[in-house]
């Protein structure tokens, strides 16, 4: 059997990233929806958070602003929420700010969160992406970003 075209195209414009968290699945949820968390973890590597303003509603917007340690650069990525079903899921869209102020193409965020025995999986899944190329790079960021949240909850918070 062989894939066409259009599941081809697809398949490199998503990614799914899986990550288990030795913390209970409400700790886990809260880290990726309170501002006092996601500055520990919510940017790539490379990169910190400046600024964190929620809507914490189903269609509520957010903003981040994170900056480059290296060059210090300042990105700003905003959304609005889609489904709030806490603890278990959390969807939203993602897009980055544009210097002339317009926005990038907009993505989806789904992200799932599951007990498992002695934690939390998390399933955090990003569609929609208008080029190989901006799915690749977000792909590693978040990857990143995941692996400063599996620190952060090494080090016994939230």
């Amino acid at each position: 059997m062989h894939a066409n075209a259009d599941d081809v195209l697809q398949a490199v414009r998503n990614f799914t990233l899986t990550r288990r968290f030795r913390a209970p699945r409400p700790e886990v949820f809260r880290a990726f929806v309170e501002p006092e968390h996601m500055q520990h973890w919510w940017a790539p590597r490379g990169f910190t958070m400046l600024s964190c303003a929620l809507d914490l509603r189903e269609g509520g917007a957010w903003r981040m602003r994170i900056k480059s340690d290296e060059t210090g650069a300042i990105q700003t990525e905003v959304g609005v929420y889609r489904e709030i079903c806490q603890p278990e899921r959390l969807s939203f869209t993602h897009a980055w700010v544009r210097g002339n102020g317009t926005l990038t193409p907009t993505t989806l965020v789904t992200v799932r969160f599951t007990e498992r025995p002695g934690g939390t999986e998390v399933s955090f899944h990003q569609e929609d992406f208008a080029t190989v190329a901006a799915c690749r790079s977000h792909e590693d960021g978040w990857s990143t970003s995941l692996d400063k949240l599996t620190a952060y909850f090494g080090k016994g918070k939230p």
